[in-house]
């Protein structure tokens, strides 16, 4: 349940740092992540670029298994930092109630700013923050995993 969690909540990230446009990588970033947060994936897409669609399309469908009572408020977030460097961008923001700054990957295609996301960089390794915005909040309530249950290999 915690890789879904933190799956979608990089997805909701990744939506939300690709805003389509003319506009900064910062007001992309910005929409994408309202989008996101509201679980508008297919508002999201339109920040995103086609990798970042698809996985919006495939977080879309795990959503839809979620039930309502297990989805999370929308969370505030407010845009911490933008650094671009030719058509790349890197826009960090902080959700409230977390520690730390989440970083969104953009790049420049035709002119417009979109939210640049991967399956690969979704695996953790470069998904930096919670990406708990507009994600599921399964983990609060469930408690630990149970143990799994011993299996005596000795024979008579």
């Amino acid at each position: 349940m915690k890789k879904l969690q933190h799956f979608l909540s990089f997805l909701l990230i990744a939506a939300l740092s690709a805003c389509g446009g003319g506009d900064s990588p910062k007001s992309v970033a910005e929409n994408f992540l309202k989008a996101m947060n509201s679980m508008d994936f297919e508002g999201a897409k339109k920040y995103g670029t086609e990798d970042t669609g698809k996985l919006l399309d495939m977080m879309s469908g795990f959503a839809k298994m979620v039930p309502d009572s297990m989805k999370a408020n929308e969370t505030k977030f407010e845009i911490t930092g933008e650094k671009i460097e030719g058509d790349k961008a890197t826009v960090t923001y902080k959700e409230e109630g977390r520690e730390g700054e989440t970083p969104l990957s953009l790049v420049r295609i035709d002119g417009k700013w979109k939210v640049s996301m991967s399956k690969e960089s979704m695996s953790g390794a470069d998904a930096g923050g919670s990406m708990d915005i507009g994600a599921t909040s399964m983990d609060s309530s469930a408690g630990p995993e149970p143990e799994p249950e011993a299996v005596d290999s000795v024979s008579n």
